[in-house]
């Protein structure tokens, strides 16, 4: 199976960079400063599940090649520019598997190229690129969740790319799982993430930091409590084993813990605010829930971009 990574950041290069070392046909779609970033030093990987120096195929736009499945990992800011760079590959028969954050992108992606498609995925990974473009994994944690969606069965040929990842993924250094539904894998993961960025960018602090003020374990509280209204209302009410360990991750008194959309509003980059917080509140208006917080966060997270944008950060 030939598998193309649109981009080669740090969750592209990682999970790119495994499928190869597990013996995957992989090509990165990137823009030319990546692409010569890649061809001098090759994909470095600094991980504790082992370091490695790949040498990676890359393409600045779609040519003659025709690939299998095609792997959508930029922001969700860049998903119209990345919609109109995978159309010609999806024109020649190629699958699209995206690992944005979020849902929405999700329908974005079947409005424009229909369900036949695609097929849903997700990852769970703290790594971050070098000035350098090295991709560093900070934790053992690494896992990549797919599978077809629960109102679109996986036909022959989606259900072949599945299985075919599948066995190329249990090879790989992250852990790999197929999910038939994946619905609710993708709701699981927006729930802690949209609690996570939505109390970091908001507080402008990691978990820990946040934990240290007076009201912060029940701004946590109240923030989990609206994103789990909006998926029980979607039809995806997160499971109280999995609401257990996003508690655990989200209420630990001194950890460092941060979302990366508040990494990138440190370094004065854009953030996926509309995405991540602007489409779960537009959700929870639409349910008629009150969702003060997210409504809160939302707004502080267009200011900033509002600010970014004039070139008021400097």
């Amino acid at each position: 199976m030939k598998i193309l990574f649109l981009g080669a950041g740090a969750v592209g290069g990682y999970f790119g960079g495994r499928l190869i070392e597990a013996g995957g046909d992989v090509t990165f779609q990137v823009r030319a400063g990546r692409a010569q970033q890649l061809a001098a030093r090759g994909l470095v990987i600094k991980s504790p599940l082992g370091d490695a120096n790949i040498r990676a195929k890359t393409i600045a736009q779609a040519g003659g090649e025709a690939f299998d499945l095609v792997v959508v990992a930029c922001k969700a800011y860049d998903l119209g520019q990345a919609i109109e760079a995978v159309a010609p590959h999806v024109a020649k028969g190629a699958v699209l598997l995206p690992l944005l954050n979020g849902m929405r992108h999700n329908d974005d992606l079947r409005n424009r190229f229909g369900s036949d498609a695609l097929i849903g995925g997700m990852c769970q990974i703290e790594a971050t690129l070098s000035p350098e473009g090295d991709v560093l994994h900070k934790s053992k944690f690494a896992r990549m969740v797919f599978g077809p969606f629960e109102d679109f069965p996986a036909d022959v040929r989606r259900q072949q790319v599945l299985s075919t990842l599948a066995e190329l993924g249990a090879k790989a250094s992250f852990t790999s799982v197929l999910q038939d539904p994946v619905d609710q894998a993708l709701w699981d993961k927006w729930v802690m993430i949209g609690t996570l960025a939505g109390i970091t960018t908001l507080m402008r602090g990691a978990v820990g930091d946040v934990l240290a003020a007076r009201e912060g374990h029940e701004l946590i509280e109240e923030m989990l409590h609206e994103a789990i209204a909006v998926a029980t209302e979607s039809g995806y009410p997160p499971r109280a084993d999995y609401l257990a360990s996003v508690r655990q991750l989200l209420l630990s008194p001194g950890s460092t813990f941060m979302a990366s959309m508040l990494r990138d509003i440190e370094r004065g980059n854009p953030a996926e605010a509309d995405h991540i917080i602007g489409d779960m509140y537009r959700r929870a208006h639409d349910f008629g829930h009150d969702a003060s917080l997210l409504r809160i966060a939302y707004c502080a997270l267009q200011t900033y971009e509002a600010r970014r944008v004039r070139g008021g950060l400097s």
